[in-house]
């Protein structure tokens, strides 16, 4: 149920100890830590993907939406998804969902991941900051969608891997 109820919205829901909190992640949010400059980047890989999705129709009751991805539109042609949700009776709440549709492409779109000594303060959902000369990355940002943490007997030391996303 709160999935399908999260699928409404823009929102996303993470859990820390016995609760859980919901964050809208925004294009807008600015980082909160960086990587490769004061705390050491021991690894890193990086993609930039097309979306799945450029285009949503949102059918509702006795309602339709449209939300575009121009920029995506123009370089993989027309990707559309239709959505259909009985709960939205208004053509604001259509086109709201489509727009929170279009973001999850959008975050899903930039992929990868970072090699670091463990961050205590690092959250799921912060935006960071990467800079990697090796990938020609000078300050990139990207959110963090995964994190774990591990003991390497190999190389003797503590790793913390973070997944990460678009902003």
């Amino acid at each position: 149920a709160v999935r399908h109820l999260l699928e409404m919205v823009p929102d996303v829901l993470f859990f820390r100890g016995h609760y859980g909190y919901i964050v809208n992640p925004k294009a807008s949010d600015s980082s909160s830590y960086s990587y490769g400059v004061d705390h050491a980047l021991w690894q890193g890989k990086y993609s930039q993907l097309s979306p799945e999705t450029d285009r949503v129709q949102v059918f509702g009751d006795d309602v339709l939406a449209e939300g575009f991805d121009w920029s995506g539109m123009s370089k993989v042609y027309d990707r559309l998804h239709q959505v259909h949700d009985l709960n939205l009776d208004t053509a604001d709440k259509a086109q709201k969902r489509a727009q929170a549709e279009l973001r999850r492409q959008e975050m899903a779109a930039s992929a990868g991941e970072i090699l670091v000594p463990p961050n205590c303060g690092q959250e799921l959902y912060d935006v960071i900051a990467i800079t990697d000369s090796g990938a020609g990355l000078g300050g990139e940002k990207r959110r963090v969608l995964e994190l774990s943490l591990r003991y390497s007997a190999a190389e003797g030391r503590y790793e913390q891997r973070l997944e990460l996303g678009g902003v």
